[in-house]
């Protein structure tokens, strides 16, 4: 039982550990050479940026269409879009 217990307290302080900040990732790369954390980082970001819905002003209405896997959203106005399928 107090085995279980230790697991699951390791477990949750790595949890809980701080991720470096991008500044710190790039302050380590220049040092090191190394710019695999920064490329992971930034590629992480791209996806998540992608994955977040589009923020349109008011009256504009988001249209979205996915071509080989990626997604490519554009605003436009919501009266002429809604006209466009009322004829």
């Amino acid at each position: 039982m107090i085995k279980i217990l230790g697991v699951c307290a390791i477990l949750f302080a790595a949890g809980c550990s701080v991720a470096p900040t991008m500044e710190e990732l790039e302050t380590q790369a220049m040092l090191t050479g190394d710019w695999g954390a920064v490329e992971k980082r930034e590629r992480a970001v791209a996806r998540r940026m992608a994955q977040a819905p589009v923020q349109c002003p008011n009256g504009y209405t988001a249209i979205c269409e996915i071509r080989f896997a990626q997604r490519n959203c554009a605003c436009a106005e919501s009266d002429s879009f809604r006209m466009s399928f009322s004829q």
